[in-house]
C-alpha cells in the first residue's frame, strides 16, 4: 500500500486541496484561463486552443494543483515554444511548478497564490522503492524526457527535488516545497511575486514549506544532484 501509495505520487502528482472541476478557455484577446489538473484531456484542449486562436495567445493564466506528469511535459513544452507569459491565481503546485512555471519567460504569482514541488523523475534516486519492471520502465521513460525538457529551458532540473534531497527534506512540515525568490532566479526561473511570497492557501492552510537557501547551501544540493544524476546517466 505505501509503494503504491508514493508511485501515485510520483507519476500524478499532488493535489493539496481538492481540485476543482476544468474550466479551460480563451478569456480575453492573447490570454487562456487554465483552471484544473495538468491531464492529456485537459491540455490537449488547451493546446487546441492556442494554436486555433484568432489572436497570438502571449498569456496563460493557471490555477492548477498538478496531475499527469507526462502530458504536464507536454503543455511546459508548449509554453516554452509560445513563450507564453504565466499568471498564477491561487495555486500552480506539483507538475504545474515542475514544467508549466519553469518553461515560461516571466511568471507572475498573483497576492496570496501559491507556487511548490512536492517531486519529480529523480526522486526515486533520492527515496528508493522496490519497483516492478513496468514501473521502472515508465520512470526510465519519465527520466529521460524531463532531463530533456530542462536542457531545453534552461532550468536546473535539481528545482523538482531539493526538497526531498538528505539534510533538507526532514526539514519541510508541509505538503509541498517551494524556495525564496533569490533561490528561484539562481535556478533559473522568472518569477515575480504580487506581494509577499506565501505558503498559506486563501482559508489559512500552511499547503507549501518555503526554503531560504542560502547560495552555498544551494551549491551543495546542485552538486549532490549532478552526481547522482550523472550515476544515473552512466
Amino acid at each position: 500500500m505505501r509503494f503504491l501509495l508514493i508511485l501515485s505520487v510520483l507519476l500524478v502528482g499532488c493535489k493539496t486541496t481538492q481540485q476543482r472541476v476544468a474550466e479551460i478557455s480563451e478569456v480575453s484577446s492573447g490570454t487562456i484561463y487554465f483552471q484544473g489538473e495538468t491531464s492529456k484531456q485537459n491540455v490537449e484542449k488547451f493546446e487546441q486552443l492556442l494554436v486555433t486562436s484568432s489572436q497570438q495567445i502571449n498569456t496563460l493564466i493557471i490555477n492548477s494543483q498538478g496531475g499527469d506528469v507526462m502530458a504536464g511535459l507536454h503543455f511546459g513544452g508548449l509554453v516554452h515554444e509560445y513563450q507564453l507569459n504565466v499568471v498564477v491565481r491561487e495555486f500552480c503546485a506539483s507538475s504545474c511548478a515542475n514544467y508549466v512555471l519553469t518553461a515560461s519567460p516571466h511568471v507572475f504569482v498573483e497576492e496570496q497564490a501559491v507556487i511548490g514541488w512536492r517531486g519529480g523523475s529523480l526522486q526515486p534516486l533520492y527515496v528508493p522503492m522496490d519497483q516492478p519492471p513496468e514501473v521502472a520502465s515508465y520512470i526510465a521513460k519519465w527520466q529521460t524526457a524531463e532531463r530533456q525538457f530542462f536542457d531545453i529551458i534552461n532550468v536546473e532540473q535539481a528545482v523538482t527535488i531539493i526538497g526531498v534531497m538528505p539534510g533538507i527534506s526532514e526539514r519541510h512540515d508541509s505538503a509541498i516545497y517551494s524556495y525564496d525568490a533569490q533561490t528561484l532566479k539562481r535556478l533559473g526561473l522568472h518569477i515575480e511575486f504580487a506581494g509577499a511570497q506565501t505558503g498559506m492557501s486563501a482559508n489559512g492552510e500552511k499547503v507549501a514549506h518555503v526554503f531560504e537557501l542560502e547560495e552555498s547551501v544551494l551549491n551543495h544540493f546542485l552538486l549532490l544532484n549532478d552526481i547522482v544524476s550523472a550515476e544515473l546517466i552512466n
